[in-house]
This record gives C-alpha cells, structure tokens and sequence, in this order.
C-alpha cells in the first residue's frame, strides 16, 4: 500500500519451526513464535502477507466517539497499549462498522493511540469518530495475517496463520484440495482488498467510493456519471462489492459480494454472486475491491489452487477451504521460479489494455515464459499463455523465486514494475543472490538452493525504499 497502511515488516518462513520478522525502519530482525508446521519443510514451503485479515467482531456498550469496547474477544490477551505500537511508533489501525439496528450506517477507519490490556481491551482512537458506535457495530482490525504453507505429504498442520495483531498463530487450517504432495515451489497472489492503485488510499477500492443508483437483492446499479460510469461490461467479474455507508439502511453496512457479472457503464448493473443479506438503499455508499481470495501455483500443476481466508466475502467459496474450479487451470503447469503479480497498482490506460484484473505469472522451470490470468475474462477467468514483453532473452531464465515490487507511489503500477526489474536481473541460480541494480527500484530477490524451500514475502513499499 502506498501510505502509511503499509506494513513495516518482511516476515521470513525459515522452516517449520522458525518464522523471523525484519523490521524495515529499525533494520533489525527477531524470530516470532514457531508455527510448528507439519509436512517435511522444503521445496513447495511459502507464505504470503493478507494484509486486509485481522481479528474482527462486535463493539460492546459504553463506546464513545473516541473509545470502543470490544465484545468479541481477540484470539489472544493482548498487554496494555499493545495495539497503539505495531513496532514503528504507528499504532494498528481498526476499521468501525456502524451496522447494528438503529446505528449511523457509516464505515470509518482509525488508528489506534492506547488499549487496555486483555481480550476485550477498551480502544483509544487517534482522532473523532462522526459518529458515536452502538453497541453490536462490527470492528475489523486492518493488522494483517501471515498464511504459511508446509511441504511434502499433505497432512493436518501444514497450513497456518500468524495474526501479526496478537502475535499468535491459528489451529490447522483445512488442506482438502491441495496437492497430495507440496513440492516444486510456492507463487501466492493475494487478492487484497488493501490492494489499490497507486493513487488511492486503501479502503478506496479501484474506483474510489460510488453512490448507488439502485439495487435490489441480488444486484446494485453504479453511477450514470463520473466513478464507474465507464467500466466496461464484466471489467470487475470475480471482484467484491462492499457496502461502506448507508444511512437509510444501516445493517446493510459491511456487507461484502463477489460480482458474477456486470453491465457496461454508464449505471452499469452488478449482479452478485449471491444475494444480500439485507437489501442495500437506492443511494447506499460503496467500493469495488479485490474479493480477498488467495490464489497458490504450486507443486509442478497448472491448477489455481484458490483459498477463502474470511467469511465476510459471501460468493462461490466457503469459508477456510481451498478450490481448484474458481479459476480455470493454467493450461501448462508452473515450475521452480514461477512468480505471480497482480497489476493492483496501476491506473488503467484509456483503452483499458492493462486491467486491475491481470495477472502475470512467470512459469518457472527453467524457462523465461510469461502468462497472463485474467480473472474478469469468464466466469473461471481467462488465461493467455506465453505473452509478450520487453527484453526477454535465452539468458533470463527462472529457478529459484524472485518477490517483485508491488505498488508504487509515483511511477508504474506492479506489472511494469515487475517486468522492468526482472529484464534487468540476472540469470537466477541457486544458490547465489541477484539483485536488481535498476535506479530507483526495490526489487527483493530471494534466491538460494530450491531443495531449502525457504520462503520470503515483502511488504508493499513505495518506491525509492531501501530493501534489505
């Protein structure tokens, strides 16, 4: 992300045991709290950063504009003033959802300035709510969560989460779907709904928030002028909507649906995946985001291996478990060095010839080959095998995993990003380091012996940063 929503870590899944966190700002590293992964760690292993999932819930009584109570209870006891840290002097940021009976019927976003210590601790805001909450308004902590996968045979442990918010780390999470045998290597596209271009701030969407036209149970009409007045039929297939305010209809608020199919603009009508739990109003307030699916290429398929992180999206994946028909199958199955993008960054030309809906994944295995899923192409997604781009070469090969540079505050989004920086690598060959030496890139390649199955993510940063 492009502001300081951005998380200030790089998380560093070692091995089964030994998760490490390196603290961008603070140029310093600390090991976190085994994961005690199952499987045998290796080869196939990765993880990757959701930075939209956290603990969320309900607000209990005596909430004022600047203080919440919390009713649900967090995964773990967090200490006193906890939350008002997350390691750079920036407290965590909770996301308020005034969608109980009778409530304001409005989203707002806050960071957080002083806890009480427990697990339902009282919450001191940096700044005034416009509203004060009720009691059973939803809370969602924007803290982020760390999915970790094991490899070798597939058994129960081998897929877990850190909550970075409580510093704690969930029970097995369910593998049916995933490969019998983890192996090969990891490329994770987190489908984020923190996700945005460059010139938006995260909780924005793609296209900034649109006032509805109408809607109905199953469908919401966009603008006749100005927002999404010109997206072009299905652009957002496979996207979600989020409702984020409505005052005549305040439980409506929060209420997130993937988008089976959709109109051309102007009042291009969105039909949704499955129905509204309550029926937004005509005017309600709402954003086009990524659906917070997580999408794996793994183990030598060509399957999109596609995980539900959340039960707030309401679409075609249950909660916590993994799909191999949400997206079509590649059509050529990815290797050791595949690495995937999504062009979340970019702001899309007049001619809409990159989307927010691309996603390119260089194949792996030895070869330089680039593919291109594009989810809004067909209900499952459309895939264009062995695409074209600049400076390609016999020389430019991938073995091992490269992490590009996913967003950017003043240049390109992710795609040019990334196919900039990766022209001008080096060969990848475990076990020695390449590192970008483009000017003003900050392209982390991580590459060593395969057969480790070490795995890195790094945070979204803007450019111009400083990568370890």
């Amino acid at each position: 992300r492009n502001n300081e929503d951005r998380h200030p870590f790089i998380f560093l899944l070692r091995s089964a045991s030994l998760l490490d966190l390196y603290h961008v700002k603070n140029d310093e590293w600390m090991t976190l709290a085994s994961p005690a992964l199952a499987g045998t760690f290796g080869a196939g292993a990765g993880a990757e950063f959701l930075p939209s999932q956290g603990p969320r819930g309900t607000l209990a009584t005596g909430c004022t504009s600047t203080s919440m109570v919390l009713s649900t209870a967090l995964p773990a006891v967090v200490g006193v003033n906890a939350l008002a840290n997350r390691g750079d002097g920036i407290g965590f940021k909770i996301r308020i959802i005034g969608n109980a009976a009778g409530s304001s019927g409005k989203t707002e976003e806050r960071y957080i300035i002083g806890n009480t210590g427990g697990t339902t601790p009282t919450i001191t805001l940096d700044s005034t709510l416009s509203f004060t909450p009720a009691a059973d308004d939803a809370y969602e902590f924007l803290s982020g969560r760390v999915f970790m996968l094991s490899a070798g045979t597939l058994a129960a442990g081998v897929w877990k989460y850190y909550d970075v918010l409580t510093n704690s780390l969930s029970g097995n999470l369910a593998t049916t779907n995933l490969p019998a045998t983890i192996s090969t290597d990891f490329s994770a596209v987190a489908l984020d709904e923190l996700h945005v271009p460059y010139n938006r701030n995260p909780g924005e969407g793609f296209l900034g928030s649109l006032v509805a036209t109408a809607a109905a149970a199953g469908t919401i009409t966009g603008q006749a002028t100005g927002g999404d007045a010109a997206v072009l039929l299905n652009e957002y297939r496979n996207f979600q909507i989020r409702i984020v305010q409505d005052t005549g209809a305040p439980t409506a608020v929060g209420q997130r649906r993937l988008i089976s199919s959709h109109t051309a603009g102007p009042s291009a009508v969105y039909t949704l995946a499955s129905n509204w739990t309550v029926t937004p109003s005509a005017t309600a307030t709402f954003v086009i985001e990524n659906c917070n699916y997580l999408l794996v290429f793994s183990s030598a398929q060509g399957t999109v291996f596609t995980y539900n992180p959340t039960p707030l999206i309401i679409g075609s994946l249950a909660t916590d478990t993994w799909n191999t028909a949400v997206f079509s199958p590649r059509g050529a199955n990815m290797g050791a060095g595949c690495t995937s993008c999504q062009s979340f960054g970019l702001v899309p030309d007049a001619a809409k010839s990159a989307r927010h809906s691309f996603i390119y994944s260089f194949r792996g295995g030895n070869v330089n080959t680039l593919d291109l899923l594009d989810i809004a192409g067909g209900a499952t997604g459309a895939w264009t095998l062995g695409i074209g781009y600049g400076n390609a070469s016999a020389n430019f090969l991938f073995t091992t995993m490269a992490m590009p540079q996913p967003t950017s505050s003043s240049r390109p989004g992710p795609v040019a990003s990334m196919l900039r920086q990766y022209s001008k690598a080096a060969t990848f060959t475990s076990p020695t380091t390449a590192r970008n030496a483009s000017p003003g890139s900050t392209c982390l390649t991580a590459t060593w012996n395969p057969g480790a199955g070490c795995a890195m993510h790094k945070a979204p940063r803007p450019w111009g940063s400083v990568a370890p």
